[in-house]
């Protein structure tokens, strides 16, 4: 797996490179009432929705103030959908990374110290050049806030490969 490694409340994860479209600086989100905690809000990119989540809330962690910053004004990885008309979803990040390759061997099923939070969201963890990465599980997230309705108009997937 070719990965795109990411800081998130200090620590270190990793998605598929493959189902990034996009990393934003500086996204404008907009709240939205009633959403559940993780959904930090959503923003327009090129005339689709994107369903922003807070990954810090995702994992259970508890929320930290942004100095310098609001809740308008974030970093963001935003993920191709599998179907030309579906809502997107992005994830707000700390900081990008780098692009690290991971083989599949390396890729270890989360220690079960894994809160339950996190276990919906991480799919395994691998080392690469003695660093501990978390790998996103984006299916996972996306059937809890986009497939659920609650958010989303559309229904997004993240299983597969588009050229969008």
């Amino acid at each position: 797996m070719r990965g795109l490694s990411f800081l998130a409340d200090g620590e270190l994860f990793t998605v598929d490179v493959t189902l990034v479209q996009k990393v934003v600086r500086r996204m404008s989100i907009t709240p939205v009432p009633s959403a559940p905690e993780a959904v930090a809000g959503i923003a327009n990119m090129k005339g689709r929705v994107v369903t922003v989540i807070n990954l810090t809330q995702l994992l259970g962690h508890k929320k930290k103030k942004r100095r310098g910053s609001s809740a308008d004004d974030v970093n963001a990885i935003v993920f191709k959908t599998k179907f030309d008309n579906d809502d997107q979803m992005g994830l707000i990040i700390d900081k990008p990374g780098n692009l690290i390759d991971i083989e599949d061997s390396a890729i270890r099923s989360p220690p079960l110290t894994t809160g339950m939070d996190e276990s919906i969201c991480i799919s395994g963890i691998a080392e690469v050049d003695n660093n501990f990465y978390r790998i996103i599980d984006l299916n996972s997230i996306s059937q809890r806030y986009m497939d659920s309705g609650e958010i989303s108009t559309g229904n997004s997937s993240y299983g597969g490969n588009d050229n969008g």
